[in-house]
């Protein structure tokens, strides 16, 4: 091995350490995993949890993507009553919908609206409804979503909407041939920082169960 092959290995570690503790210190939302079916889709439970979220009129699912998480990361980095700063924690969530509000669990999450999509945070654990400071942004609303059973189908990449829609056929057939029933629409997670080698990003397609 040359001193450069060397010198790319030690760099390639490096990295890997550095995204390795990012993630170990970002706060997930917690959940319980009461069962795992044959195709690798878990059953989760979850808590009540509280958001920030906002909506995007229109536009791509890469593009409103984007423009949801400059909003609400104007919020939590002080764009808010009391100029204060909270955490980001894991996931971001977003979804396609015709028009209920997704039932988000667990990252940064998206969900299309009728002719637009809804992208939300979840805040850290230690703020309720009533200590989060308020979003001086009004596009970006605060609210609580109420503790669910979820399934979830985990995959690597770069997480685009091609993926995603992927996945969620291959979530949904899934649960289908298991006879579990879905409530509602799907919507995605994504939960790491976007310099993460796409190879060792975390993204999962998800939908509320029935018990």
């Amino acid at each position: 091995m040359t001193t450069w092959q060397i010198a790319a290995v030690a760099i390639g570690t490096m990295i890997l350490g550095a995204q390795s503790e990012l993630a170990m210190a970002t706060e997930k939302v917690p959940y319980t995993v009461e069962r795992t079916l044959e195709s690798g889709v878990e059953i989760r439970r979850y808590g009540a949890t509280v958001i920030a979220e906002t909506v995007i009129d229109a536009g791509t699912y890469g593009d409103a993507g984007n423009e949801g998480f400059r909003r609400l990361a104007g919020y939590i980095f002080g764009g808010n009553q009391g100029e204060q700063k909270i955490a980001m924690t894991a996931p971001v969530a977003m979804a396609a919908d015709a028009g209920q509000k997704i039932a988000m669990t667990a990252p940064v999450v998206a969900e299309r609206d009728p002719g637009g999509w809804r992208i939300a945070f979840f805040m850290p654990s230690e703020f309720t409804l009533e200590t989060l400071p308020k979003p001086l942004d009004p596009r970006v609303t605060l609210r609580v979503v109420p503790g669910r059973q979820v399934a979830a189908l985990r995959f690597a990449g770069r997480g685009t909407g091609e993926q995603f829609a992927e996945h969620t056929i291959e979530l949904t057939q899934a649960l289908a041939g298991a006879g579990i029933a879905t409530v509602g629409a799907a919507w995605t997670a994504r939960y790491n920082a976007p310099w993460v080698l796409p190879l060792l990003r975390r993204n999962e397609a998800m939908i509320e169960v029935t018990d």
